[in-house]
């Protein structure tokens, strides 16, 4: 395999692994309101854990303090305490099913619109075609939900789309700086880290031990560390648009794991959009080969 083909399996393996954490986090967030956990109780647990785990790499990497006050600042506004409790209260006021629609979408429209403007990406036949096909497959899978919105289920909503947009703006902005993915995971939980330290007395004092202990791996390591690293290992190798989406797989991924975990059947409309998804993502990533100049011969004979 050529170094290229090597850095483009990285890239694909990366944005994968981050698409199958972060699509189990409606699931265990759902679980975790269960176990009475608040958003800001879950968001102190993701962020002061990974926040204490990964200053010593801005300490080794001698980052300094104006550009974690400043850039840090920025991209945690995007990926790191706002967007979790965006996420999280949306979820409280609406469902996971429209998180994993509307989040994922949000982001890729607005992830899609930014690498134009900013990079002067274009968009080919068939980056375009896996982009209809992605966003039909989420529509498809939130068409039904849909029908029962009233203002409590649509202001959730509004805050998802916040979420895609915050999302956006962290993919975006960690290419258009060009900085290095450890130094971006290591910013976004050290800065949400620091302001969530002050809720952590509450959440220790009010949380049972074993609930703090397994919240706070899957927030703080999985969700927090494992799968940004990964997905800004994505975007600086696949670039923001294509890095972008990998969040598409979000909602199969979420139906799949309530299915398995929380005995939530699926319907054909699920079935249907997880289908259209995968296939966009394929065309969209270049796996699949759209031979222009077979079929333009084709067609003159």
């Amino acid at each position: 395999m050529s170094h290229s083909g090597k850095k483009l399996s990285i890239g694909i393996a990366a944005g994968i692994m981050a698409a199958l954490i972060w699509g189990s986090w409606p699931v265990m967030t759902k679980i975790a309101v269960s176990d009475a956990l608040k958003p800001m109780h879950i968001a102190t647990l993701r962020f002061t854990v990974a926040g204490a785990l990964l200053l010593p790499i801005l300490i080794y990497k001698s980052i300094n303090v104006k550009f974690v006050l400043t850039k840090g600042t920025i991209l945690a506004i995007g990926a790191g305490a706002p967007y979790v409790l965006l996420a999280t209260y949306g979820v409280s006021l609406s469902s996971s099913a429209h998180f994993g629609t509307i989040a994922p979408s949000s982001m890729l429209v607005f992830s899609a619109i930014g690498g134009v403007v900013l990079f002067k990406e274009t968009l080919s036949v068939a980056r375009c075609l896996g982009t209809i096909a992605i966003v039909t497959g989420v529509i498809c899978i939130g068409a039904l939900n849909f029908q029962s919105a009233n203002a409590q289920i649509i202001l959730g909503d509004v805050m998802f789309v916040g979420g895609g947009a915050l999302w956006a703006s962290f993919t975006l902005l960690c290419k258009w700086w060009d900085i290095d993915s450890w130094v971006a995971t290591a910013m976004v939980s050290v800065v949400s880290g620091v302001v969530c330290a002050p809720f952590a007395l509450t959440v220790i004092q009010t949380t049972p031990l074993d609930l703090l202990v397994y919240h706070g791996v899957y927030q703080g390591i999985l969700v927090a560390i494992f799968a940004l690293y990964c997905y800004s290992k994505s975007v600086a190798i696949l670039g923001s648009s294509k890095g972008a989406i990998f969040a598409s797989l979000v909602p199969p991924v979420s139906l799949i794991l309530s299915y398995i975990f929380l005995d939530e059947s699926m319907t054909n409309n699920e079935m249907l959009g997880s289908l259209l998804i995968f296939f966009g993502m394929v065309i969209s990533l270049g796996v699949i080969k759209l031979k222009h100049q077979v079929l333009i011969k084709k067609h003159s004979n």
